[in-house]
């Protein structure tokens, strides 16, 4: 068996996957990511109730991956591949960067779990992703050959770029605060309830700001359509930066609420980028409809190792 984890600023999804025949989970489980101390605790927690033993673990995190070891950004968790194997008695434990595990997801989805935000005419292996939930996640998706090549990124934590007098103002009230202004202090569900704030000068939940939103509240439609077109435009410039013609998936656990304001805000801003504009608008645009895709794509990847694909290793970087 095949433990999967994917381990996120708000909630940890884990599962156990078979090595071999169809990847569906076993004993999927949700869980309160600060309810626990660290990663360690939180996985002896899921085998005490799940009662399995799995030879290897797969772990999805949020954070960057160096040398199999993480600090979960949001979370402030630290993880080690060889503490949490000594300590949990595996065989092998491998850490991915949780959007690298989604891209690996993705190659492992039907059809029906993607949602056209945007048509095009894909071409090319290369293809992005982009998933604001607690921080904001990039990763490259490159399927010129099988297994696919993932390259995780920290894109989300490069400067947020602003484009109106509005994000200005925004921007400058970030930068008071904290001093860097990330993408993902704007495109991400903390990000939304700052630019809520901003506006208001209340605190919401970004649930409740996207509640708000759909009922006409001003101040929360205004703070969901600047989020939409700023998802739009880093979408768009992350399409640029890689020549990713094959498409964009989104994800995350903002993305789906957002939907109501694609149309409006998040196309438009993909397309506005001048003389560059005809190739945005060959490429498609998707939303990933499936609950947990790190955590397939997790599992996905232990079967390349278990089956011995050359797979990119973690462990190189």
């Amino acid at each position: 068996m095949i433990l999967a984890a994917d381990i996120g600023g708000t909630r940890a999804r884990l599962a156990l996957f078979p090595e071999k025949g169809p990847l569906r989970p076993k004993k999927l489980r949700v869980f309160t990511s600060r309810d626990f101390r660290g990663a360690g605790s939180l996985l002896r927690a899921y085998l005490h109730l799940a009662g399995e033993s799995p030879r290897l673990a797969v772990l999805a995190l949020a954070g960057p991956v160096l040398g199999q070891k993480v600090h979960l950004t949001n979370l402030g968790w630290r993880v080690s591949a060889q503490a949490l194997r000594k300590t949990l008695g595996l065989e092998e434990v491998v850490l991915l960067n949780d959007l690298e595990a989604v891209a690996y997801g993705v190659t492992a989805l039907p059809a029906s779990q993607f949602e056209s935000v945007k048509p095009g005419r894909p071409r090319g292996a290369v293809s992005v992703l982009v998933a604001p939930g607690t921080g904001l996640g990039e990763a490259v998706l490159i399927r010129k050959s099988w297994p696919p090549v993932v390259l995780p990124t920290e894109g989300g934590h490069a400067e947020f770029p602003a484009d109106s007098e509005e994000e200005w103002q925004l921007y400058r009230e970030l930068k008071a605060r904290y001093g860097h202004v990330s993408l993902e202090r704007v495109i991400s569900g903390p990000g939304l309830a700052a630019v809520f704030k901003f506006f208001s000068r209340k605190s919401l939940s970004p649930e409740e700001i996207v509640r708000r939103a759909g009922e006409g509240d001003p101040h929360a439609e205004r703070a969901v359509r600047l989020v939409a077109r700023a998802l739009g435009r880093e979408a768009g410039t992350l399409v640029l930066k890689t020549l990713a013609l094959a498409g964009v998936y989104l994800a995350g656990g903002l993305a789906p609420a957002l939907r109501p304001w694609f149309e409006s805000e998040l196309v438009p801003a993909f397309l506005e980028k001048g003389r560059l504009r005809e190739i945005l608008l060959r490429v498609p645009v998707r939303l990933i409809k499936h609950p947990y895709p790190a955590l397939m794509g997790a599992a996905l990847y232990g079967r390349l190792l278990r089956s011995g694909s050359h797979v990119r290793s973690p462990k190189d970087r």
